[in-house]
């Protein structure tokens, strides 16, 4: 028996949360991308000291979900996995472009765009500013690593324009000291 396998882009309902209030008095627009085995709301439980009149946190949540332990109990998402792995790389830059670009216009023109990005959503960040151009100030990738499928200085967001602050926790159970 010859099986052949086809793709057929759909239009798919992306869930995402917010925090703060989006107004002039806005300085800093916060584009939050949750890590894997995580929901879009757990993002911005790290923002819950931030001034709401000054921040604007967007918390998007990946494309797909599972049940964390099987077939029950809670569920989580996803960025990609490693089946068909570039389509869906495609499918959440498209994502993210757009959610992202909603926003964009009606930021103050002095708010500072920062993309923050833990774990699986950091190298999710990377490889979204590699296939998009997108107008960031500020990328903080968090305990995550940068995928080595992409040349970044072939990124078609300029990376040389937006400032890195590289991080990591120092209780990260996958942080090697040596």
């Amino acid at each position: 028996m010859k099986i052949a396998t086809h793709f057929f882009p759909v239009t798919k309902t992306a869930r995402y949360v917010t925090f703060g209030i989006l107004s002039p008095k806005t300085k800093f627009f916060w584009f939050a991308i949750h890590g894997t085995k995580m929901l879009c709301e757990q993002m911005l439980y790290k923002f819950k000291n931030f001034d709401p009149s000054t921040h604007f946190i967007v918390a998007p949540e990946a494309l797909s979900r599972f049940y964390l332990e099987g077939y029950s109990g809670d569920v989580v998402a996803t960025w990609m996995t490693s089946r068909d792995r570039l389509l869906e790389i495609e499918d959440y830059s498209n994502y993210l472009s757009q959610l992202y670009n909603e926003y964009l216009d009606q930021l103050p023109n002095d708010c500072k765009k920062i993309i923050f990005a833990f774990s699986q959503g950091g190298t999710t960040a990377f490889r979204w500013l590699h296939q998009k151009n997108i107008d960031v100030d500020f990328l903080i990738p968090y305990s995550c690593w940068i995928p080595e499928d992409i040349d970044l200085k072939l990124s078609k967001t300029k990376l040389d324009n937006v400032k890195m602050i590289y991080t990591y926790g120092i209780q990260d159970q996958f942080f090697d000291k040596n």
